[in-house]
């Protein structure tokens, strides 16, 4: 009877060690789904922002006097209006991404919520409502990236890879039902983010080389130099050396393709997150580079 009870008590302890495990687990990998959409989303903002601003510097660049006859006017107008509508289509693809991203971050939330110790019906269902949502956000964002027959493949075998048997009841139903879509929505992000690289990737470096041009070698051949200069040149440096938002795309790109590579061992549970959290770091750094740019351009 005591021996009983002892292989009872050592079952219990076992069981709830696995359980422990597995909360920490899909708590880890919820929180590198969570960072890489918050990056991903901020690349996204400086993206949008460069496709704005270099089209808008270019215009500033031809110093256009006022337009002298009606005919002149009518001809400027319909110009601006064209670029307008151009960009208006670029930023939109922006926006379809950001919303994708959004809700892939609002999904690792709920999985982080799911893989808590005692996680209820609701918020079981709430996780279902969260992957509808990506779901339906990805036959958007598929308009304008096309995925080939191999992702395609991959994407279909994703749901192969789950082992109940790692994650908790709860968590591996998720997986199981998710593995799929969640899938899809990282392939067209990472599609759609190569797609920006190459949208972007003149404007950035147009803009630290004006910067650099404008506000330090300019005053430095006029003997103009002071704190404020020595601040801008460190700026202008310090984005050269470090890249500006095209590379910072590209490594979002990667992120998103690392990401479902991340993904599919999570299925599996065979990862803690933790590799995919410290190649973030990565994008966070061209991130604030880039950032550090725009800030001291609207510096007086």
């Amino acid at each position: 009877m005591t021996w009983n009870r002892i292989v009872l008590g050592t079952l219990i302890v076992l069981q709830a060690g696995c359980a422990s495990v597995q909360v920490e687990r899909g708590k880890d990998v919820s929180s590198a789904g969570i960072a890489y959409s918050r990056a991903t989303a901020a690349v996204i903002d400086l993206a949008m922002d460069a496709s704005i601003d270099a089209s808008s510097e270019r215009q500033i660049r031809r110093r256009l006097g006022p337009a002298p006859t009606p005919a002149d006017q009518a001809a400027r107008e319909k110009s601006l209006r064209e670029l307008d509508d151009e960009l208006v289509r670029g930023v939109q693809l922006y926006v379809r991404l950001k919303r994708s991203v959004s809700a892939v971050e609002g999904y690792f939330a709920g999985l982080q919520a799911l893989s808590g110790a005692t996680p209820g019906a609701a918020t079981e269902a709430a996780v279902k409502t969260l992957v509808d949502r990506v779901n339906g956000l990805n036959g958007a964002l598929e308009k304008g990236s096309s995925i080939n027959d191999e992702r395609k493949g991959a994407i279909a075998g994703l749901s192969g890879l789950l082992v109940k048997q790692a994650h908790g009841a709860a968590v591996a139903r998720a997986l199981e039902r998710d593995a799929e879509v969640i899938g899809r929505a990282l392939v067209l992000q990472e599609l759609t983010l190569q797609a920006a690289s190459s949208d972007i990737v003149a404007s950035m470096n147009d803009a630290n080389a004006r910067f650099y041009r404008d506000r330090v070698l300019t005053p430095y051949l006029a003997g103009g130099v002071g704190d404020r200069w020595a601040d801008d040149r460190r700026s202008a440096l310090k984005v050269r050396a470090i890249g500006t938002s095209p590379e910072a795309v590209a490594a979002a790109a990667g992120a998103a393709r690392q990401m479902q590579a991340v993904w599919g061992r999570i299925l599996a549970g065979e990862t803690s997150g933790e590799e995919f959290l410290a190649m973030l770091r990565d994008t966070q750094e061209l991130l604030d580079a880039a950032i550090a740019l725009k800030k001291a351009q609207k510096s007086e």
